[in-house]
């Protein structure tokens, strides 16, 4: 089943993403006349990180249920909320929902989903707080991806090792390490430092604020984006 918010397709000029912090990602696809902006996994205080309190979301985009991904005063107030496998619309900007249960057993892993974000001629895929290799099935959802939001931060997530499998599975064009340290956060997690020396080399951007066109994505090389929390 599909779900349309103010669903009219557009041609989007660029992309604009954000790192919040965990796994927090903001994508706002801007056209000549409007903008689609996504938020996926807010979190609440309790995790040690202040979540800003100016987002304004069109969709919010859940992949567990904890207070690491679930600002719950945000859904109250904004934003239309997709936390379940299924398939959505907001904008122009299309979100595929996969259910992919965890390995460790927690209060989630059961309902644990990625997801596949299409917009701007780009596919994007969050793979949340993933702690195991993909199956077969979900990795044919996640085929051709431009750009790959990975945890690498160990713990609870997949480690450097086991992120660099993950990846070189799915080969997309550009990496942006999520669930990886934080200044005051609560959780103990490894650094993209660690990830990138297992990758061995790192052709590496840094910016607070990333934008990318699809004319501008890699043609040869994968390229990781590190994003320092805005």
């Amino acid at each position: 089943m599909w779900y349309y918010i103010c669903g009219q397709k557009s041609f989007f000029i660029f992309m604009q993403i954000i790192w919040h912090g965990l796994s927090c990602i903001e994508i706002t696809a801007k056209t000549q006349d409007e903008e689609a902006k996504l938020v996926i996994n807010p979190y609440e205080n309790s995790t040690g990180l202040r979540f800003p309190r100016t987002l304004e979301p069109d969709i919010i985009v859940s992949t567990h249920d904890a207070d690491d991904a679930h600002n719950k005063d945000l859904e109250k107030e904004k934003g239309f909320v997709v936390s379940h496998a299924g398939e959505y619309e907001v904008k122009g900007a299309f979100v595929y929902g996969i259910s992919a249960p965890l390995a460790k057993e927690s209060d989630y892993s059961k309902s644990h989903t990625i997801y596949r974000i299409e917009a701007e001629g780009m596919r994007l895929v969050h793979l949340g707080v993933l702690d195991r290799d993909l199956t077969d099935i979900e990795l044919e959802q996640l085929q051709s991806a431009d750009i790959l939001f990975l945890p690498v931060g160990g713990g609870r997530v997949l480690d450097p090792k086991k992120a660099l499998e993950v990846f070189e599975k799915i080969e997309p064009r550009i990496i942006i390490p999520i669930m990886v340290t934080s200044p005051n956060l609560k959780e103990k997690l490894g650094t993209v430092e660690a990830f990138c020396n297992q990758l061995g080399t790192c052709k590496k951007e840094t910016a607070t604020k990333y934008r990318i066109a699809r004319k501008d994505l890699p043609q040869e090389d994968m390229m990781v984006v590190v994003l320092e929390r805005d």
